[in-house]
């Protein structure tokens, strides 16, 4: 099923997550000085985003649409790229990100299914409402640095939120 309605020059278009610089002051910082919410932030963050990089990698074998292939190798582009920022960023800080197994969503999702592409961009769009609400409210920190990379990655995440409400609805 090829979805119409939905422009793939869009994909291309993308700009990947900018690199960050950080502030001299930010350099060497201890995690101590982080908010609680920035470290909630910067924990919530590396696992949201090494979700979707998991389960897109997983599922990609199976999917069926072209435009939903596509779309989940922009999130492993795009979220690959945004975690590796956000890696150097918990460095700066001082902060160590936590670690999780997830070969067990990874079997999850390589599980071959007649309805994968519309279980695998319901599940997109769930998880981009959650980043976009959590990237804003990170957009708005004390710490300037959080706050920088939270913007930078925001509209990168609003964009993903409307491709797989776009890709929902084309398949409704």
């Amino acid at each position: 099923m090829v979805l119409a309605g939905l422009s793939l020059p869009a994909f291309a278009q993308m700009e990947p997550t900018p690199t960050l610089t950080p502030t001299p002051a930010s350099i060497g910082a201890d995690a101590t000085s982080l908010s609680s919410a920035d470290k909630s932030f910067l924990t919530k963050a590396s696992l949201g985003g090494r979700k979707e990089i998991t389960v897109s990698q997983a599922v990609m074998a199976n999917l069926v649409d072209t435009q939903v292939k596509e779309f989940a190798q922009q999130m492993v582009t795009d979220h690959t790229l945004a975690n590796n920022d956000l890696m150097t960023l918990a460095k700066q800080k001082g902060f160590d990100l936590p670690t999780k197994d997830e070969s067990d969503l990874s079997l999850d999702w390589s599980k071959k299914a007649s309805d994968t592409d519309r279980k695998y961009v319901k599940e997109m769009v769930a998880d981009h409402v959650d980043a976009v609400h959590l990237f804003e409210e990170a957009s708005t920190s004390s710490d300037p640095d959080i706050a920088a990379f939270a913007q930078k990655v925001l509209p990168t995440l609003q964009h993903h939120l409307m491709m797989a409400q776009d890709l929902r609805k084309a398949m409704d």
